[in-house]
């Protein structure tokens, strides 16, 4: 089991359907709303990030891409948190919660909450600062 991580800034929500599922969605990514912007910034950037399952053995280091999809809308930014596809990700479900965040070492972190462990927040539909 992995150790406890220490968050510096941090978000929370719970998975849609769209988000977990790969059937639903093929974009392996996350809108970018407020709390996210808040937290990654408004530069596009690219970077690894450790994406884990708390409570378990996995983890995976995977690229992630933040990036305005509109560009060249200079009116209206549509913000998204693009990720590499990773054994994290494939194990993710409607209704887990995910954790995206910067450790105390500025590393970005990537938690997922399974549903139903001692740790899940129960539903949190939108971004919320943690």
């Amino acid at each position: 089991m992995t150790a406890a991580i220490r968050f510096r800034a941090s978000c929370i929500k719970t998975l849609s359907s769209v988000e977990a599922n790969p059937e639903k969605s093929h974009q392996h990514e996350f809108n970018g709303v407020k709390e996210l912007k808040a937290l990654l910034g408004m530069d596009e950037f690219k970077c690894d990030a450790q994406f884990s399952i708390r409570g378990s053995q996995i983890s995976n280091l995977a690229q992630i891409t933040w990036y305005d999809a509109r560009i060249s809308h200079l009116s209206r930014s549509e913000y998204r948190l693009y990720f590499t596809p990773n054994e994290v990700m494939d194990n993710a479900a409607e209704g887990d919660n995910i954790i995206i965040g910067y450790d105390t070492n500025d590393n970005l972190q990537i938690i997922l909450i399974k549903m139903g462990t001692t740790s899940h927040e129960g539903l949190i539909k939108h971004w919320r600062a943690n």
